[in-house]
C-alpha cells in the first residue's frame, strides 16, 4: 500500500526535524527530508523568508523561530493523535 502524501506542513516539519541536530548542507537535507533537491530549494527560500531557517556558509540552519514552530507542530500533532485524527 502506498504511503499517503504529506501535507505541506508535514514536509516543513520533516525539514526542520532533519535540522534539529544542527546545520546541514542542502543535499544531505534533501535526502533526510525525503524531498527532491529542486523542491527543497524552493521550500528553503520560503522558510528563509518566514524566518524559520537561515543559510550560513553553504549550510542550512534552523532558527529559534523554526525550533518554536517545530515544537508547536509536535504539540498539535500529539493532540490530534490523541483523538485519532
Amino acid at each position: 500500500m502506498p504511503r499517503p502524501r504529506r501535507s505541506k506542513i508535514e514536509i516543513i516539519a520533516d525539514v526542520l526535524s532533519a535540522l534539529e541536530p544542527g546545520c546541514s548542507n542542502p543535499t544531505r537535507l534533501a535526502t533526510e527530508a525525503n524531498l527532491a533537491y529542486d523542491r527543497l530549494s524552493r521550500l528553503l527560500e520560503e522558510l528563509e523568508r518566514r524566518g524559520l531557517v537561515r543559510r550560513d556558509a553553504g549550510e542550512v540552519c534552523m532558527t529559534r523561530e523554526g525550533a518554536r514552530f517545530l515544537s508547536e507542530y509536535r504539540r498539535w500533532r500529539s493532540f490530534l493523535d490523541a483523538f485519532g485524527l
